[in-house]
């Protein structure tokens, strides 16, 4: 049978480092590629998962524990006000990605983003018929996000921007007050922009771009429970958006996104914020160590307290993960990132007990020509 799948999708093959290489993750001891927290769990979690009642798991996920909990949260930290009308759950927050995709590409819809950043999602642009144009960061800046370049992009052709602030794969941080003129000018040429914060809760909230939700009528913040939170097998996301998009929105979500215990459990740990703190002050002490002149390593512009950073080598011939899993470390290749090769690779920060062996293997590597 000849399936009649729509061009966009046939037309297109997905490459994704989340599937990795078997072959290379074979006798691994120490784990640094995906973007997950496996350095320590949250207290509040591990009460909040003896504490469930089971009878939760009988009836479609109904609770709003979670929206409260949430407006609860940015109200003491940000003092930013919302209301359910703003929040919609996801599994996972690459969930609001795809959905935002869904609800405004057409086919030739024109979108914007960044190079590197998060694959996937410049992945489904083209799937959806859009076409994904990308601001590069410049490895001569040390791959530097330098806003007023990017603003010199923004056209009326657009009808998305996408930034994922931490960057990913470089860990950089992009400043809130760059995101508004971002915002502001995108406003202005009615263009929607979405910021994914999945890595956003290494960072101080105040710089996340919820603080601007009720100033912008254009955009979208996606969050998720799956990084610093350590929860990314219970796949828990949200975004933060303007009410009325939040109705357009709900006409073509999927129902009961969310599972129950997965409401339940992230209800409780978002509070833990002593426990966000502890994982930024860990993340600040190994890059503190890690980070400095090599002969044939660099390391981009990164955040100090951001879980991930792009690791490159000078020679593009090597294969920068295979080098790191000759000494036993995963890593994640930048093959699959555009404007990048096999010689990157996305460094996630591991427990701090492995410090001394992570500075002998970039010690080591840093000596192959």
């Amino acid at each position: 049978m000849k399936y009649r799948i729509k061009n966009s999708i046939l037309s297109q093959i997905k490459e994704s480092y989340a599937t990795g290489d078997k072959n290379i993750l074979n006798d691994i001891e120490i784990d640094c590629s995906e973007g997950i927290n496996l350095v320590s769990f949250s207290k509040i979690a591990i009460e909040a998962f003896n504490s469930i009642d089971y009878t939760i798991i009988q009836d479609y996920p109904h609770s709003t524990c979670l929206q409260e909990s949430i407006i609860k949260f940015w109200d003491k930290y940000t003092n930013t006000k919302l209301d359910y009308n703003n929040i919609t759950l996801y599994d996972g927050s690459i969930g609001a990605l795809f959905l935002i995709n869904k609800l405004f590409i057409e086919n030739g819809d024109k979108v914007l983003g960044l190079s590197p950043q998060f694959p996937e999602y410049g992945a489904d642009v083209f799937m959806c018929g859009g076409i994904f144009n990308t601001y590069k960061l410049n490895p001569k800046n040390n791959y530097k996000f330098i806003v007023d370049e990017f603003l010199d992009l923004i056209n009326d052709d657009l009808k998305l921007i996408y930034i994922d602030n931490p960057n990913n794969p470089t860990g950089q941080i992009i400043n809130l007050d760059d995101i508004k003129k971002i915002v502001d000018l995108a406003y202005t040429k009615n263009i929607v922009v979405l910021i994914d914060e999945a890595y956003g809760d290494y960072m101080n909230p105040k710089n996340s771009a919820i603080n601007l939700i009720y100033k912008y009528e254009n955009l979208v913040v996606s969050k998720t429970f799956s990084k610093a939170y350590g929860l990314a097998g219970l796949r828990g996301g949200y975004s933060i958006q303007n009410k009325n998009l939040t109705n357009i929105m709900n006409n073509v979500h999927t129902p009961y996104e969310m599972g129950s215990i997965t409401r339940y459990i992230s209800s409780k740990v978002i509070f833990d914020y002593e426990f966000l703190l502890k994982m930024q002050n860990s993340n600040k002490k190994i890059k503190e160590k890690l980070i400095k002149n090599y002969k044939n390593l660099s390391i981009s512009e990164t955040g100090q307290t951001t879980s991930i950073m792009l690791v490159t080598h000078k020679n593009k011939d090597i294969d920068l993960q295979k080098e790191f899993s000759k000494l036993k470390i995963s890593v994640i290749s930048c093959s699959s990132f555009n404007s990048l090769n096999k010689n990157s690779i996305r460094f996630r920060l591991p427990s701090s007990i492995y410090l001394n062996i992570l500075i002998e293997a970039f010690s080591i590597i840093d000596d192959i020509d």
